[in-house]
């Protein structure tokens, strides 16, 4: 068992080796907070305070999905048909269907309307305990699912719905986070990339290259590979997560203690237009560090078992 954080514990299975977490919160609860965050994006671009947030990371990504299989993501056959499962707002679907994909999502949170709104069909089901009440009556090319695994309990479940689903001869990319994560260890289970309470399970090559094999899958490609920004900014994010914790302690001894009349906290200024300033100035400096991937990926391979994420492409078997 490793250290827990606000009473959840992160272990071990001793049967199958899969790592994950000893709670989580309520479905209800996630929901309305994915609903509330797409609520916020949507309307952070219409008021022209950005772009939607991700909508550039989906666009490199699918371009390393499309590399991985060989080119056959972004340039889809005559009525080819891709599924997002976990689509949130749609923003891959909307990159798979300039490629010429039909698209289809699904997505439980009210995030599903924007996808909805840009005419993607999208169904409200859980993947995860498949039966006949999530059985769709289509079979798809791809199906994607990005960052969707670990938030599962059951995420064998998940990978059999998705080889029900697939083609014969269809492709599966599944995108999640690795448990071996060269800066996680450094940090502990206060590491924000593990999001104790909203992940739940932890992969690691091995154990991803198990369960797809018990979920009838066989893996054509597993790629890890060392990036810039996976490897610097979610330790900064950290970081700043530690002292704003440690400052937050401080203020509450304060308070604790008498205080002299007339001494107080300055109120901090919100300057107009400085949310877009500290966005334009993150995004090119993460774009500055995108660029860096490449040489990265030439020196660490695309084996490399301490990358931040995992890619699967997943097939049925022949």
């Amino acid at each position: 068992m490793w250290p827990e954080r606000g009473g959840i514990a992160v272990v071990r299975c001793a049967g199958c080796g899969l790592v994950h977490a000893t709670a989580g919160y309520a479905p209800r609860f996630l929901d309305a907070h994915y609903t509330d965050r797409a609520a916020r994006a949507s309307l952070g671009a219409s008021t022209g305070m950005a772009p939607r947030p991700g909508s550039e990371r989906k666009r490199q990504a699918l371009a390393l999905y499309d590399r991985l299989t060989g080119g056959k993501l972004c340039a889809a056959p005559s009525g080819a048909v891709a599924l997002d499962v976990g689509c949130g707002q749609g923003m891959l679907l909307d990159l798979l269907r300039e490629a010429g994909w039909q698209t289809v999502g699904i997505e439980r949170s009210g995030a599903a309307a924007a996808a909805i709104d840009a005419g993607h069909r999208v169904h409200a089901i859980d993947v995860e305990d498949p039966d006949e009440r999530t059985a769709l009556d289509e079979r798809f090319d791809v199906i994607t699912m990005t960052h969707v695994l670990e938030h599962l309990r059951n995420p064998v479940g998940a990978l059999r719905w998705i080889a029900s689903h697939l083609r014969e001869d269809g492709l599966a990319v599944v995108e999640v986070p690795n448990w071996e994560d060269l800066a996680r260890p450094l940090w502990g289970a206060r590491y924000r990339p593990l999001e104790l309470g909203d992940h739940l399970s932890f992969f690691e090559r091995r154990t991803l290259t198990d369960l797809a094999e018990r979920a009838d899958l066989r893996v054509r490609t597993l790629w890890s590979a060392a990036q810039a920004r996976t490897l610097l900014f979610p330790s900064l994010l950290t970081g700043l997560d530690t002292v704003a914790e440690g400052l937050r302690a401080l203020r509450g001894a304060r308070r604790a203690k008498p205080s002299n009349a007339g001494v107080g906290v300055a109120s901090q200024r919100v300057t107009p237009g400085a949310g877009r300033l500290r966005h334009a100035a993150v995004t090119a400096a993460l774009s500055r560090l995108d660029r860096l991937d490449p040489l990265l990926e030439s020196l660490s391979g695309t084996g490399w078992a301490r990358g931040a994420n995992l890619v699967a492409v997943l097939e049925r078997p022949r």
